[in-house]
């Protein structure tokens, strides 16, 4: 690992101690959340000998070591005032910005999904479904699982459930 590696841990580190105290301008925050690294703790495994992942994620994710887990509860496609948006695409959107919100509430990113587990109502949507997710986490591939099922709500056409470390 070269020294700019172990800087801009440095700086990651002092990132969430600022955030943690209420200090959003802290160092190094807004740099390193634009321009989000891979995390070397965070490690994929696409074995061969096993049917390839068909994008935008991996087979198995491995934690070689982490300071602590974020569960995010099932995010629903509601805004904070209540109201669902329609058709599917604005739903995932909403759904998505709702994960990056409980995301940021912890001091963390998208970088740090380590599961992702998508619930839709119909199996049509599974294309629309990959491409959002895809534009949602750039390059970085958690592992993910997708489940055609029921919602609670029969406004909510999916529900986005999601592991992330640090």
């Amino acid at each position: 690992m070269g020294a700019g590696l172990a800087i801009d841990f440095l700086a990651l580190n002092r990132s969430n101690d600022a955030l943690r105290r209420g200090d959003v301008a802290g160092y190094g925050y807004a740099a390193i959340r634009r321009n989000p690294m891979p995390l070397p703790h965070i490690v994929s495994h696409n074995p061969a000998t096993v049917y390839p992942p068909a994008g935008g994620y991996c087979m198995g994710l491995e934690l070689t070591q982490h300071r602590r887990l974020l569960f995010i509860s099932g995010q629903v496609p509601e805004r904070s005032d209540g109201s669902v948006p329609e058709g599917f695409e604005a739903q995932c959107e909403q759904a998505w910005r709702n994960v990056k919100e409980v995301l940021a509430a912890a001091g963390l990113g998208v970088e740090h999904l380590v599961k992702v587990t998508t619930f839709l109502t119909d199996r049509a949507q599974l294309v629309t479904n990959r491409t959002i997710r895809r534009a949602m986490l750039g390059d970085h591939q958690p592992a993910v699982t997708v489940v055609i099922a029921q919602t609670v709500n029969s406004k909510w056409l999916l529900e986005i459930e999601a592991i992330a470390a640090e």
